[in-house]
């Protein structure tokens, strides 16, 4: 269960405590929503007023050369009759495109005509305001640039956003990073008293991956502002960019002490955990989010997922069924109670569960579980019919698909039909590498040597620098014939391309040991066990640790491995070939 949820728990968590850590910030939002909606905006630019100009033929012309010739491309052609029409009928659209049209010519002095046109009709309009910044402190011209984001500030402050953040993605993206972060500074110090200002700066720094602006900035913002917990979690994750996972989480923990009621920091502290792989920790950490905001689903969301990754499945479900009851994350719900009820033995109510899932990330992945399930009873062609009709449905996942299909069949049909199944997939999918690795490893199995070779060999040869089909074959070639020198040159090559893969190293142990080269076995099988404790790697290392007489060495590494996975077939095989015992 811990291994396969991972992967799901990591990426699931990291979305879903966004939400967590904006709780109060979109409450906030709300209120300021109403107390806007009760008074109209006072924007701080006039808008001039539109020519007094009739839809006459110059006019149309203008407006239909220019937008003919931006759907054919000639882009020279589009500048100038957009900048024509917005000259002409006063377009800020047409201003606006101008402006993009010279950007993607790059054409400096042709962007600063038009976007200086484009602000000139639409001075509140805040795209036009953040490009004309940019624009103009890439030309050099600070003081103009300057002007600019002094009035991205008023039109913020009237719509109520943060200007400092506008001003921020306008400098973003310039060339000129170091007057950037100068024009950033001028202005927090117009605005000493928001501690927006020197947040943006640092958040600018921290994107450009200048992590020591970006600490000083925050820091300076800190210690004018100590209980911000916003600038709290900035530091943290300036901390975490640069590596330091364990500083990143203290920052957190001792702003937490001085606020410990914080639901942004709490909750910033619980997504953190998640991104370090302390689940454990993360689990806890929601706890006491949940305690602060009973009502967030977010929040129970992630507790069940955790309680998932954790093995706690009975907590996961009791989380899980009180969203139910709330009609809330219905699909992801539907998956979770589906992966439970498997894991209990409930066979029909997995599947059940599974079949409730018809939309969002899980859809595919519920649909692939249930159709195991279903092989898993017995019922082997209901479940290659729904893989059919899935295929039917989702023609994007074919391949995917066939190779489900290939597995549950080698599980629990017979091999003639495995190749069958194949051999259909490939007449729809020729040459897929995909289909011709997963038959090859499959005839290698079952002892089809020559489909084998022929299919790696064809995936080799379609992609020499495939390391994973290079080490299969040679693999093969050392454990099921003598033709060790082959052997040698196709996982050297593959330990080239991958010189840390576990598996690779696995298998060049694994061809010295069939060499006599025990010494030279020992060294690649123990490099490869301490990357990876996996069971067939210890198997290996086992039997050359017991081939050299080490017989409590090889007793040592099965233990280990079978104390972590109690059903490994390869090391209990191997155990009872060598010693005569099944453990």
């Amino acid at each position: 269960m811990r291994g396969s949820l991972r992967a799901v728990a990591s990426l699931l968590l990291t979305g879903v405590l966004i939400g967590c850590s904006a709780i109060t910030g979109q409450q906030r939002a709300e209120m300021k929503d109403a107390v806007v909606a009760e008074r109209p905006v006072q924007l701080p630019f006039k808008a001039p007023e539109p020519p007094a100009r009739e839809l006459d033929d110059d006019l149309v012309f203008s407006a239909l050369v220019g937008e003919i010739a931006l759907q054919r491309r000639d882009y020279e052609l589009a500048y100038r009759y957009q900048m024509q029409t917005a000259l002409l009928a006063g377009d800020a659209a047409a201003a606006e495109r101008a402006t993009r049209i010279a950007m993607a010519l790059k054409r400096d002095p042709l962007a600063r005509k038009a976007v200086a046109k484009w602000v000139e009709l639409a001075p509140n309009n805040m795209d036009a305001r953040q490009l004309a910044a940019r624009i103009l402190l890439d030309a050099g011209q600070q003081e103009a640039a300057f002007k600019e984001l002094q009035a991205i500030i008023a039109i913020s402050d009237a719509t109520g956003e943060d200007g400092y953040l506008a001003a921020m993605t306008a400098l973003a993206k310039s060339k000129q990073r170091p007057e950037a972060i100068m024009l950033m500074r001028r202005l927090g110090a117009e605005h000493e008293d928001d501690r927006r200002a020197g947040y943006a700066l640092a958040l600018m720094a921290m994107m450009w991956k200048d992590y020591a602006v970006a600490e000083y900035e925050i820091r300076a913002v800190l210690m004018r502002n100590p209980g911000w917990g916003r600038a709290y979690f900035l530091l943290s994750r300036i901390r975490m960019a640069q590596g330091d996972t364990q500083g990143a989480i203290k920052i957190l923990r001792d702003a937490i002490k001085g606020a410990p009621d914080d639901l942004d920091l709490n909750a910033s502290l619980a997504r953190l955990l998640v991104e370090a792989g302390d689940y454990e920790a993360a689990y806890r950490q929601f706890s006491r989010v949940r305690r602060l905001a009973p009502d967030e689903s977010d929040a129970l969301y992630s507790l069940g997922v955790l309680a998932m990754q954790l093995d706690k499945t009975a907590a996961a479900k009791g989380y899980f069924q009180q969203l139910k009851k709330r009609g809330e994350r219905r699909n992801d719900v539907a998956y979770y109670l589906g992966r439970i009820a498997e894991i209990e033995g409930r066979l029909d109510d997995a599947v059940g569960w599974y079949h409730k899932v018809d939309d969002g990330g899980f859809l595919l992945e519920a649909q692939l579980l249930a159709a195991r399930v279903i092989a898993k009873q017995g019922r082997v062609e209901a479940a290659r019919s729904d893989l059919q009709a899935l295929r039917i449905r989702m023609p994007e996942k074919e391949i995917q698909l066939f190779l489900l299909e290939a597995d549950i069949l080698r599980e629990h049909g017979a091999q003639h039909q495995v190749f069958a199944l194949y051999e259909k997939a490939l007449q729809a999918h020729p040459d897929d590498p995909e289909l011709l690795y997963a038959r090859g490893l499959y005839a290698a199995q079952v002892g089809r040597m020559d489909i084998m070779e022929q299919d790696l060999r064809k995936v080799i040869s379609m992609d020499p620098a495939n390391a994973d089909a290079l080490n299969a074959l040679g693999y093969t070639f050392a454990d099921q014939t003598q033709r060790f020198k082959e052997a040698q040159s196709l996982i050297a090559r593959a330990l080239k391309l991958k010189p840390d893969s576990p598996a690779i190293l696995d298998s060049m142990g694994w061809l010295q040991y069939r060499m006599s080269n025990y010494e030279q076995a020992l060294v690649f099988l123990r490099r490869a066990y301490s990357m990876e404790k996996d069971g067939e790697i210890a198997a290996h290392l086992g039997e050359v640790l017991w081939m050299s007489g080490d017989y409590e060495g090889a007793r040592q590494v099965w233990r280990d491995a079978l104390n972590a996975d109690p059903d490994n077939a390869f090391v209990r095989n191997t155990m009872q070939r060598l010693t005569g015992v099944r453990p």
